[in-house]
């Protein structure tokens, strides 16, 4: 009977520190964001404008802003 209790007790323990882990804390915490470089974009485009010719940015440059 004691081993038994012992066992439930540690399965629930595991259980708890498990959902304790997976909680969405982590993603509080403010990261890194990214997105357009739109001073890169910018500048092609108007280097390209006197060319007469027309950008289409399929992939446009990522800029990385640590906040």
């Amino acid at each position: 009977m004691n081993t038994a209790r012992k066992c439930l007790f540690l399965a629930s323990a595991t259980l708890l520190l498990g959902a304790c882990a997976s909680t969405d804390t982590a993603s509080l915490a403010a990261g890194p964001t990214i997105g357009t470089d739109k001073n890169y974009v910018a500048a092609v485009e108007e280097a390209a404008k006197p060319a007469g010719v027309r950008v289409v940015w399929v992939n446009p440059p990522k800029e990385r802003k640590d906040d």
